[in-house]
């Protein structure tokens, strides 16, 4: 019961701000993290009934996630940005920012919409954006990038 209305007082909220993401910590399902549109990443403790800690972005937070490990966390912002967290003792330590920029080309749909790690491992992730593109990243380092083509032919059906 007591998880019950921890996370109805999440739901719920204290600011009304919405929430862009909620993945439970993958080795202590008693934590959770959420990603908001005020642009504050909070690690949540569902036993206490309360934030454990808290990070300001001050931009808003499209996308978060836990490394497989659960030792550390993902997080995407609307204008593309990209960090990497250490939750260690569910404290929010930044370790790094991933560069995703394009160079050619500066985007307008950067949003950051998910991230996917590769099966079995805490440093290889897909980072997925609004520009149409999927980044493989592995630790802070681009690997490659793939570019949906789809949006270059036209929309409507000529049959």
């Amino acid at each position: 019961m007591v998880q019950i209305s921890a996370i109805a007082l999440f739901v719920n909220g204290q600011n009304g701000a919405g929430r862009a993401a909620v993945p439970f910590n993958p080795v202590d399902d008693r934590y959770f993290i959420s990603g908001s549109l005020d642009g504050k990443v909070r690690i949540w403790s569902i036993p206490d009934r309360k934030v454990v800690d808290l990070n300001d972005l001050h931009e808003m937070v499209t996308a978060a996630c836990y490394t497989p490990d659960g030792q550390g966390a993902l997080v995407g912002s609307y204008k593309g940005g990209c960090r990497l967290y250490n939750t260690t003792e569910n404290k929010l330590q930044q370790k790094s920012q991933i560069n995703l920029e394009n160079k050619k080309k500066k985007s307008h749909h950067k949003k950051i919409t998910g991230f996917q790690f590769a099966p079995g491992s805490s440093s290889e992730v897909l980072i997925t954006s609004a520009d149409s593109r999927i980044r493989v990243v592995d630790g802070v380092d681009l690997v490659h990038k793939f570019k949906d083509f789809q949006h270059l032919w036209p929309t409507t059906d000529f049959c």
